[in-house]
């Protein structure tokens, strides 16, 4: 190829740039909904939201919704697939016994109550309450990769427009969607209130906060990030911020001691590290100082079969040595725009999270932290992208990019 006939396809590609990105995301989102619809991951999480699910449109007996559950199962999956569901002692006694499995569907997974919600509302329309998890998943991840190729009120890099699918499977994205649990929702949650930052949307920022927590419970640990940054660059006026951040305990709270009955942070821990009750109503889980520093022991080791945490580490340290040097400490001393400050808070309160996250419930679960890992992947590859870009191909002396 000629280097003319290539500089004209380029500038082809540059001039219908915006068509070409909707392209590829509709092709994207056509291929990611086959992948995750058609190889969902089965996990046993799915019965308990489902059950949860229909108990929402009707009051009946845990013995019928029991049966109903394991009956309705059966048909869904093959023999093999059956059997990973009794593939414990635990297992085995819940699917045999209806107190055991009451017990077990109220054990923290009642509290996620915007997720068991929309399954309820599919399970009404006449959707399979078993296959709305998946679907549901699904479309809050193709939403979540729709918002992140809209983050950043800048133009796209052409390279980031075509890398960006790849991005969204390599940080867990699809392995979220995968799965029959909130965590796509809370994915999507997550890189939405970014994006109305971003936006410079705080006050609806704000209002959404105390909501979070009925998506996802750890949700919560946003709001001090987001409350605290945006207190001390004076984002909103400091009642609101304290308003919203009071509300969002309350919503915590009432989640936790009205609505449902909210389980202690050992018990969550113990459930997942030590003994799984069949009756955990009746069950105490002590946790020792010596206990939970063996847990995060354990949850550090983990980290090393987990490459994708190693990669958001390098993107991270990365993103912020490349926005505090070269774009927060202006060359001229001039104050920093705001979204100049919101990309290095994007980029240090996920860390933040992760850490928080980690510390709270130490394992490293890659659908805790897909909204992390790619908000992260996309930031650091726009500034590249877009820097690299600027040497090649502009000739203005101003080599900050955002600045318009």
């Amino acid at each position: 190829m000629s280097p003319l006939i290539f500089k004209n396809t380029i500038s082809t590609f540059a001039a219908y740039r915006r068509y070409l990105h909707k392209l590829v995301l509709g092709l994207f989102a056509i291929v990611f909904a086959y992948l995750s619809l058609s190889e969902p991951t089965l996990n046993w999480d799915i019965l308990p939201y489902v059950a949860n699910a229909l108990q929402y449109l009707g009051d009946q007996p845990i013995e019928q919704l029991h049966q109903s559950i394991y009956q309705n199962l059966a048909k869904q999956v093959s023999a093999e697939e059956l059997a990973t569901f009794t593939n414990t002692p635990s297992r085995v006694v819940i699917a045999q016994d209806p107190e055991a499995f009451r017990q077990t569907i109220a054990f923290f997974y009642d509290a996620r109550l915007v997720y068991i919600g929309m399954v309820a509302a599919m399970a009404s329309l006449g959707v399979d309450p078993f296959f709305a998890t998946y679907l549901i998943s699904t479309i809050c991840a193709i939403l979540s990769v729709f918002l992140l190729a809209n983050l950043v009120p800048k133009q796209l890099p052409i390279g980031l427009c075509f890398a960006l699918p790849f991005i969204a499977l390599a940080c867990g994205i699809l392995n979220v969607a995968r799965l029959s649990t909130p965590d796509s929702l809370a994915t999507l949650v997550t890189i939405g209130l970014y994006w109305l930052l971003f936006r410079n949307r705080v006050g609806l920022l704000l209002i959404l906060l105390p909501f979070t927590v009925f998506v996802r419970t750890d949700l919560i640990l946003l709001m001090p990030l987001f409350v605290a940054y945006l207190w001390v660059f004076e984002r909103a006026s400091r009642i609101k911020l304290v308003l919203s951040a009071v509300l969002t305990v309350a919503a915590y709270l009432t989640l936790n001691h009205v609505i449902v009955e909210g389980d202690p942070w050992s018990s969550l821990i113990g459930y997942n590290y030590g003994e799984k009750p069949t009756h955990p109503d009746t069950f105490s889980f002590p946790i020792s100082v010596s206990d939970y520093l063996s847990f995060i022991v354990t949850g550090l080791k983990s980290f090393s079969y987990n490459p994708m945490f190693f990669m958001f580490c390098a993107l991270a340290i990365t993103g912020i040595f490349l926005f505090a040097s070269r774009f927060y400490f202006n060359p001229d001393n001039k104050p920093a725009s705001l979204l100049h400050l919101d990309l290095l808070f994007l980029l240090v309160s996920c860390v933040l999270y992760i850490v928080m996250h980690f510390m709270l419930f130490p394992v490293t679960w890659i659908r805790f932290f897909a909204a992390q890992y790619t908000l992260v992947a996309v930031i650091v590859l726009w500034a590249t992208l877009a820097i690299l870009a600027e040497r090649n191909y502009s000739e203005r002396s101003n080599n900050d990019l955002l600045t318009k």
